[in-house]
């Protein structure tokens, strides 16, 4: 297939389908029921390829003698070693981990080496090719199995096509790929089975369930991507806070205003950070930036208290198409941006909108093109055509969103922060606007409509982040402002915590010490409540545990990386051993890279699917 048929396919076929039919559309909106009257779009295979029906390199256990077979057929022996470069995240527990399968991959004829760089930077080098092996992680954009699945799509994971915007990993998984052509066949055509049947009814639900194994069986066969595990997300705070933890969409989903609910004896709410690189919505990549861009910044719909239900929060009403392409939105009157802004208006939105699809400065285009596959045109090039993008003002309140094919999580996905509003015409980044202050200026200094103002950032390990509570927030206001200390040093962001400078914070895994853990109750989302103590200054904390809809992982580059060596990691991968010594058991053992919330049947079926 050409670079150029593969840009058609996807303008046309946006990411759709979900492991549940019970979030999403169901039960939000107007009230109105969605009429099922398209019959789901069923797609035969052309390959007679089966994959396996259980994991196949075994559970937890490290098969040596089994790696060094599928070398030794593979050519590969004590006079012919293959050599093979691994990248991760700069994190010791990832480290004490790859220093482990380096060791058992020298008796199967690999030599590992190993290096590390912080997160913008493995991303730099992966997506330009520059990689063999490399360790990643990914948190739910919305909660649906095809969020996950998407990173495996053999089209969209190749980075270097001509015109192309892929939303996948970095895989590379093209014809040029080292491995079997029909099990690539075989997992395109069953994620076009999810792309093609979003209908909300129990037959297009069962299509996409069934695709849905099918692709986690053939990424077994393939080694492509090796699940390692799923994270539970750990929060630790003092009594004088009165604390809800964020749901399994994560930290960065939630609203500190929602989050806390009183903080006694003090107006600032202090808590650690990581580095980041831009505030401005249509540039956030990550945790750190998502987690303030949330704070100061409002997008149509919102994630409650990093849960998955989804609610409207600058519109108070909408109304979907029977074939979910349509959406029209009424905004919520007398929104107010920060400083002299003004009102949020539909303008606003669809200017928002715009940059983050057609401006230069956007690193998030994936989200409106890919994911949810808003109508545009494309010039000769490939790019956007500017004004083209199918977001309308057909009111001062009222504005509508067109996309060029159905997709049933399209409420979840506007919750994104790279959705947010920001006034309409501050940066001249794209066609018809000049702008009040140039970009370097708004992604440092950024104006939203959140319930907290940006006060100063400075940046780097050893600098800060401020924000102040908005008096005039549409919604709840904070009756406390955002101090956040930048670090990146693990024994200094815990004793950061010890020292009572943080109100509330993670402990990083190295000086966390699971002995100190009590759990008391359990809600009915799986977070586990408790505390944790006494830490170094003799105080015992609150703690939370809570699951998340996330799966960390080894990717390979499929065009340099032959699949013995990658079969032959598989072998020697034992994640619950890894799961429980390395990352002291603060999360559990992934076998699929879709994780339980959101795989089919739930825990059961995920758990029955690995173990046949």
């Amino acid at each position: 297939m050409s670079d150029g048929k593969k840009l058609n396919r996807r303008k046309f076929l946006a990411a759709t389908g979900a492991a549940t039919a019970s979030i999403g559309l169901a039960g939000c909106g107007d009230g109105e029921e969605t009429e099922e009257t398209d019959e789901p779009e069923e797609t035969s295979s052309d390959t007679e390829y089966e994959p396996p029906s259980s994991f196949p390199y075994g559970i937890n256990e490290t098969n040596v003698d089994e790696a060094q077979r599928v070398m030794e057929e593979a050519g590969y022996g004590p006079d012919n070693r293959y050599k093979l470069d691994w990248l991760q995240y700069q994190s010791g527990a990832w480290k004490e981990m790859a220093n482990t399968i380096r060791a058992r991959l020298e008796s199967a004829y690999i030599d590992m080496s190993i290096s590390d760089s912080d997160f913008g930077a493995l991303l730099e080098t992966t997506q330009s090719g520059n990689h063999e092996a490399y360790t990643l992680g990914w948190v739910a954009d919305y909660p649906a199995a095809q969020n996950f699945l998407q990173l495996v799509d053999p089209e969209n994971t190749i980075y270097d096509a001509e015109s192309y915007t892929p939303n996948g990993e970095t895989l590379f998984w093209s014809e040029d790929a080292e491995g079997d052509e029909e099990i690539r066949q075989y997992v395109i055509e069953q994620f076009d089975r999810i792309q093609n049947n979003p209908e909300l009814t129990d037959e297009a639900q069962s299509i996409r369930e069934e695709a849905t194994i099918n692709i986690e069986r053939a990424l077994w066969d393939a080694a492509a991507l090796l699940p390692v595990y799923h994270t539970v997300d750990q929060l630790f705070w003092y009594d004088h806070l009165d604390y809800s933890p964020p749901g399994g969409m994560g930290p960065s989903r939630a609203k500190q205003n929602v989050s806390v609910n009183a903080l006694e004896g003090d107006d600032v709410l202090s808590r650690t950070s990581g580095t980041f690189s831009s505030l401005d919505p249509i540039a956030s990549g990550n945790t750190e930036s998502g987690r303030k861009i949330m704070n100061m910044f409002d997008a149509p719909m919102n994630y409650v208290n990093g849960t998955t239900e989804v609610e409207p929060l600058i519109v108070e009403d909408y109304s979907v198409s029977e074939d979910l392409t349509e959406y029209e939105f009424t905004l919520k009157e007398g929104v107010e941006f920060h400083g002299d802004y003004g009102e949020v208006t539909a303008a606003d939105v669809v200017y928002s909108f715009r940059r983050l699809v057609e401006s230069d400065n956007s690193t998030n285009t994936y989200f409106p093109l890919s994911v949810l596959g808003i109508e545009h045109e494309t010039d000769d090039d490939g790019n956007v055509v500017p004004g083209s993008t199918a977001v309308e003002a057909t009111g001062d309140y009222t504005f509508t969103i067109s996309l060029a094919s159905p997709f049933g999580y399209a409420l979840e996905v506007f919750a994104y922060s790279a959705f947010s509003v920001v006034p309409e015409g501050i940066v001249g980044d794209i066609e018809g606007h000049d702008g009040e202050m140039a970009w370097e200026e708004f992604s440092t200094s950024p104006v939203g409509c959140g319930p907290f103002v940006f006060e100063s950032w400075q940046e780097g390990n050893g600098g800060e982040f401020t924000a102040t509570a908005f008096a005039d927030y549409h919604g709840e206001t904070a009756d406390f402002d955002i101090h956040e200390a930048i670090i990146t040093d693990d024994n200094a962001r815990y004793q950061y915590l010890n020292n009572e400078n943080a109100d509330v914070a993670g402990i990083p895994t190295p000086q966390y010490d699971p002995e100190l853990a009590t759990e008391e109750s359990t809600t009915e989302d799986g977070q586990v409540r408790g505390s944790y103590g006494p830490l170094d200054n003799g105080k015992t904390v609150n703690m939370s545990s809570t699951p998340g809809i996330n799966t960390y992982y080894i990717g390979f580059h499929m065009e340099k990386v032959p699949k013995a060596v990658r079969q032959a990691m598989a072998y020697v991968l034992t994640r619950e051993d890894f799961v429980e010594s390395v990352f002291k058991g603060r999360g559990e053992a992934a076998y699929h890279l879709v994780p339980k919330q959101v795989f089919p049947d739930g825990a059961e079926g995920y758990e029955s699917n690995y173990q046949g």
